[in-house]
Order: structure tokens, then C-alpha cells, then sequence
């Protein structure tokens, strides 16, 4: 039934802090409105009064939408006592505004505004995110964890459980180690840094993104080939020590703790042709420093590496006759061009597994990120039905191991079958969209249907 209110008006923001997103609300007046219940069974408010009038409101205490504005009445009694017993509507509208905070962030629920005033927005975000960051943490110290963090992954990385295991397995362990009353001479020989090598696509640095995402603890993935040489143009360990400071939102002793992930790593091994004027052994040398435990300073800061745990990612091309990477030793690292000193400080590899053809096939088919299943998720908001048959996914499997990158080149390759069908859809005359293996009668990897304009529907 409809009724008259008086409340408040308020306008949805967003607010960028600390590499979050917040959705805020601004109050922006004190109305009277008309609330009502509409044919879709949505509660409303139409606004009579100020500037706003005509526009049409959520009441958010009832059902959340994508409205720009909300509003939330009142008691009239009470807003009257509040102005002396004045039964004036401006003096009551600015009455009220003077003594409403101007700024409020919807709760987890999304149901309710809390007050938040605007001079204290940032502190109130801060408690927000400490709010989050005690939970993290209180799920961190439940050891099933671990086996969460495990399963999680395991939906986008396919085929490399054992290597899953064993890095959440190091690092996990130690976390509880830097986090211990232990001697700093105890820890450094606890603690891992590990070495993951294995063929391009196998996954290796999409562990450590997935990780990344799930731990609570500060995390950076800096590319290796960046770095150079003391003396030299290029971004030192300074810079990557400073990058995992801002990833610990300026908690130095937290970032200490953390995790330093450099990828492409085996790019440093220096080979005799390389006429580079950058020494590449002066950067695995540079790196040494990093790995003993040793204080670095930048920005009136000191860094402390004793507790850091470093990830190196590489590939490895050519290491060995084929993908198998399960028998390589310290030697052949060496031959390769990592230096003993370096490779000795990796006390922990893990090699990934090659993937066959079957691999790629359960990728496509039961990754969280398979082509085919994120692509599902755009055809479902185009409104278009999508299928494909085992023998599609087979062609695709095939022309990913022709291109010698396993599951990384499986995106290029799909969006490459279907490019020239999207700018079809996206016309609008298909409503479904078959992918098949081409043949003599069809060069496409697809068939395309027809929307129906009188009835029945017709292919292209």
C-alpha cells in the first residue's frame, strides 16, 4: 500500500582504497516520497520534494538493486522532536542533515547502511579491511586451510595435484617459522626458497597468481628479465622489495615475511652467445644477497631478507631431451647457466608435469578458466546457446600441441576459431552457436543458427 515518508536520499558512489573497491553512499537530502510496491514486487519510493523530485528510489531495507539512488525513511515523530517540536519540513530537513553523517558504507549483508562519517572515511575503510584481515588470519592458523587453498586451485590447474601440494606445503611451513619465537640462525635453516621449473603452459606461474589471490599474505610475481645489474639501466631488488611493501599496504615487517615470486627466472642463465651489455651473472649474483639474509635500504627504509620466502619460476627450454623434467640435477641446472652459488639456494624443486593431449582435454573441459568455460559465461550473458562435442575439443587439444605451449596457447588458439563468429553475434541475427571440428563441407569450427523471425530457426 502506499504511503508517505519522510527519510533520507542518497546517491551511490564508488570509492577506490588500497586496491579495493567500496561501494559507498552519500546522503544528499532530506525528502518526503511515496512509497509504494510496483508490479515487479520491488519496493520504491517516488520522491515529491527539492531538486529530486520525480526521481525514483530503492528502499534498501527491503531489496538490493543496481538502483543509483536509495532511501531510507524515517520516523516523522521523532524528526519532529529533533527539531524542538517544529512542524516546519525545511527546518526538519536541515535539521536532520546537520546532525547525519554524510558518508555511509553498505554492510556484508547488503541490507543495512552503516554511519560512517565523512572525515573518518578512511579510517573506517582501514577497519573494514583489519576486519578482513583478522578473519584471514583466523582461518589461516585452522590447519584445514591448507586443504581448502588446495582444492581451490586445483579447479583452474589441472593435472599438477602432487606440484600444488608441495608448494603450499613449503610455503605454509614457512609461514609458521617466520612467525615463530624460533632464532633467526634456526629459521634461515628451516626455511625454504623454491625453485619451480617444468614447459611452458604447464602452470607454473598461474599457481602462484591463484595463491596470490587466496593467501593473506603479502605476495609479488616480478618478471626476472627485468632486473639488471648494479651500474646498469633497469630495476634492481630494491624495486621488488618496495613493490611488496605496497602489496603489505606499508607494513614493513609484514612485507619481510612475505612472499617474492621471480618469474622467468631461467631468462638469467647467461649462454656464451649472448652479447648483452647487461651481465646476467651479475644479476644471479645480485641475487645471492637477496637469498643469505641480508638488510636492503630504500626510502629511509630497512629491509630485512631473513624471513622472505623467494619463488623462482622457469621454464627451462632445452634442459632436457623432451618434456620430462623429473630427472634433471643441480649439474644440469648449472650447464644451463645458473650459477652453483645461486642454484644452492633453492632448497626446495619441484618439477612440473608435461601435459599430453588427455591433460589438455580435461583442462578444456574442467578448468574454472578453460576457454570453453569462460566463454560459456559470455555467450550466457548474450542471451545465445552455446554448445560443442568431443570431437571440437580434441581438434582444439591438437592445435595447442602443435604451437608447443600447452595450456597457455589454448586461449589464442580458441579465440582464433571463433573470432570471426563473434562479429556475428554480436550483429545480432544468431541465437546459438555449435563448435565443431572443420570438414570439406564446413571450414568453419562452428555453426552458427539463425534467430527465428516467423518460426523455426535456420543455420549459417
Amino acid at each position: 500500500m502506499a504511503s508517505f515518508k519522510i527519510g533520507y536520499l542518497f546517491k551511490k558512489k564508488y570509492t577506490s582504497y588500497k586496491n579495493e573497491e567500496y561501494e559507498i553512499f552519500e546522503l544528499i537530502d532530506v525528502v518526503i516520497g511515496i512509497t509504494f510496491t510496483n508490479t515487479n514486487n520491488v519496493d520504491r519510493c517516488n520522491i515529491l520534494t527539492g531538486k529530486y523530485a520525480g526521481i525514483y528510489a530503492n528502499l534498501i531495507d527491503k531489496k538490493r538493486n543496481e538502483d543509483e539512488y536509495v532511501f531510507i525513511d524515517t520516523s516523522l515523530n521523532d524528526s519532529i522532536k529533533q527539531n524542538d517540536n517544529n512542524v516546519d519540513f525545511n527546518s526538519i530537513r536541515k535539521k536532520l542533515i546537520s546532525i547525519t553523517s554524510k558518508y555511509y558504507l553498505r554492510d556484508s549483508n547488503g541490507t543495512t547502511l552503516k554511519s560512517l562519517v565523512n572525515n573518518n572515511l578512511i579510517e573506517q575503510l582501514d577497519n573494514e579491511k583489519k576486519k578482513e584481515s583478522d578473519f584471514n588470519e583466523a582461518e589461516f592458523q585452522n590447519i584445514s586451510d591448507i586443504s581448502k587453498m588446495y582444492s581451490e586451485i586445483k579447479k583452474t590447474i589441472i593435472s599438477q595435484d602432487e606440484q600444488i601440494m608441495q608448494i603450499l606445503t613449503s610455503l605454509f611451513k614457512n609461514q609458521k617459522v617466520v612467525n615463530s619465537n624460533l632464532s633467526i640462525d634456526l629459521i634461515a635453516k628451516l626455511k625454504e626458497n623454491i625453485l619451480i621449473y617444468g614447459s611452458t603452459g604447464t602452470g607454473k606461474t598461474e599457481i602462484l597468481k591463484r595463491i596470490s589471490r587466496l593467501y593473506n599474505i603479502p605476495i609479488v610475481i616480478e618478471d626476472a628479465t627485468s632486473l639488471s645489474e648494479t651500474g646498469y639501466v633497469g630495476r634492481k631488488i630494491d624495486d621488488m622489495l618496495e613493490n611488496l611493501c605496497l602489496a603489505a599496504n606499508g607494513d614493513i615487517d609484514l612485507a619481510q615475511k612475505g612472499i617474492l615470486v621471480l618469474d622467468e627466472f631461467d631468462k638469467l642463465a647467461e649462454k656464451a652467445n649472448n652479447q648483452s651489455h647487461v651481465s646476467k651473472e651479475g644479476v644471479q649474483r645480485s641475487l645471492l644477497k637477496l637469498l643469505d639474509g641480508t638488510l636492503f635500504y630504500f626510502n629511509n627504509k630497512q629491509f630485512d631478507t631473513s624471513k622472505l620466502t623467494v619463488v623462482a619460476l622457469g621454464a627451462f627450454t632445452g634442459i632436457t631431451n623432451g618434456d620430462n623434467y623429473a630427472k634433471i640435477t643441480t649439474d644440469d641446472f648449472i650447464k644451463y647457466g645458473i650459477m652453483r652459488e645461486l642454484i644452492g639456494r633453492f632448497s626446495k624443486t619441484i618439477a612440473m608435469n608435461p601435459l599430453t593431449k588427455e591433460d589438455i582435454i580435461k583442462i578444456l573441459k574442467k578448468s574454472d578458466f578453460s576457454p570453453l568455460n569462460t566463454y560459456k559465461q559470455l555467450f550466457k550473458l548474450l542471451n545465445v546457446d552455446f554448445e560443442f562435442n568431443n570431437e571440437f575439443i580434441e581438434y582444439i587439444a591438437e592445435l595447442a600441441i602443435a604451437k608447443q605451449s600447452s595450456a597457455r596457447s589454448l586461449k589464442t588458439v580458441f579465440d582464433d576459431c571463433i573470432s570471426s563468429a563473434l562479429f556475428k553475434i554480436f550483429a545480432g541475427e544468431y541465437s546459438r552457436i555449435s563448435l565443431v571440428k572443420p570438414n570439406d563441407e564446413n571450414n568453419n569450427p562452428y555453426i552458427l543458427t539463425k534467430k527465428s523471425l516467423v518460426g523455426g530457426l535456420k543455420n549459417n
